[in-house]
């Protein structure tokens, strides 16, 4: 099977695009994207958690390429919640390495500001079960407070040890382009922002962005980081009998997956950008990626910067919902090379992509 590399990529600010349509923002970087490339593509993954519930339009796809006056190029709309990205990459990796193609693009996309902030919040809520968790008010919010407050427990951490979090991701979402919110913050602003959900507080939480991004994934072009494995696992174990919630199980299986695939440890391991909607889990991807051992990720913040989430993560570059799985992609793609990004020290990078509280997570190797 063929090898497969990110030989173009384009990203839109995150914000609020109220000027913008769904479909213009995806074609937009998917022109970019080809543009950056130099290549034609015989088909295309399209990630969005929101389209039904937010813009009330289904087979996206076809529209965007409409946009763009492309053809009789085959389109296929991937939905994970907010995993969609990560899950779109893995079916486009999957097709490129089975010679189907050899050349696709990966568009992530969703707009959650087209509907008003209690809109949003109920949207978001359908990546719980409806049934049993949605209907009586649960919200991945409130499931992640509980996470934080028995994982501070555990380990005898205070909150102002996680808040460190949120100061880090804003310091690296400062110099990045693309990112909803460009500025550091001092430890104090997190400790004294409003509380949302207890022990989380609003510098916890990622706030909902508009934005777009694209990728062009080729078989036949050694050109840009090779995609060295992708792994995507499931937690099928409700929130409530799970034995322990200080780890996320989804992560862990496709990280050890992903890892011994493309034959690298947590150690080789150059930047990583990790589903961190909330502090606490970008906390625990951490962990689960073997970065820092179990229970030591806060410990680790407290002695100095990481090599995480240069983007800013969801906290300062924005949760784009499902689309931001292919935000990492391109983010991780340019770290390794230099663009857009300083460059980073060693060869390796990794995406985490999950989608609801550790229901399913996607994750991808990349290197030069």
């Amino acid at each position: 099977m063929k090898d497969v590399y990110v030989v173009g990529g384009a990203l839109y600010p995150a914000g609020r695009h109220y000027d913008k349509n769904l479909d213009d923002m995806a074609a937009i970087v998917l022109d970019k994207a080809l543009t950056d490339a130099k290549t034609d593509i015989d088909a295309v993954f399209v990630a969005s958690s929101t389209t039904e519930l937010a813009n009330k339009q289904q087979i996206l796809g076809a529209y965007i390429l409409e946009s763009l006056g492309i053809d009789k190029v085959p389109v296929f709309r991937v939905e994970n919640g907010d995993g969609s990205g990560g899950a779109a990459i893995a079916l486009a990796y999957h097709a490129l390495r089975s010679e189907e193609y050899n050349c696709v693009a990966v568009v992530g996309v969703d707009k959650p500001n087209d509907v008003l902030s209690n809109q949003q919040q109920d949207i978001y809520a359908t990546t719980l079960d409806t049934y049993f968790e949605r209907y009586f008010g649960f919200t991945p919010l409130s499931l992640a407070a509980l996470m934080a407050k028995m994982y501070l427990k555990k380990y005898e951490y205070k909150y102002e040890d996680l808040a460190r979090w949120a100061v880090l991701m804003h310091a690296h979402g400062a110099s990045n382009p693309y990112a909803y919110f460009k500025r550091p913050i001092k430890l104090e602003d997190a400790l004294n922002s409003e509380l949302v959900s207890e022990p989380l507080r609003l510098y916890d939480v990622g706030p909902l962005a508009d934005g777009a991004a694209a990728a062009v994934l080729c078989n036949n072009r050694r050109e840009g980081p090779k995609i060295y494995s992708t792994a995507t696992a499931t937690n099928t174990t409700s929130f409530n009998s799970r034995g322990e919630y200080d780890v996320l199980y989804s992560l862990q299986e496709a990280a050890r997956q992903a890892l011994n695939k493309a034959g690298i440890t947590p150690r080789d391991i150059a930047t990583a950008e990790v589903h961190d909607s909330f502090s606490i889990f970008g906390v625990l991807a951490l962990e689960g990626l073997g970065i820092v051992k179990r229970g030591g990720a806060l410990a680790a913040l407290r002695e100095g910067d990481l090599p995480i989430n240069l983007s800013g993560g969801f906290k300062s570059r924005g949760n784009m919902l499902g689309t931001t799985g292919v935000y990492q992609l391109v983010e991780v793609a340019w770290q390794l090379l230099g663009k857009e990004f300083k460059r980073v020290d060693g060869n390796y990078g990794v995406i985490h992509s999950m989608g609801g509280v550790d229901r399913i997570s996607t994750v991808v190797v990349l290197g030069l």
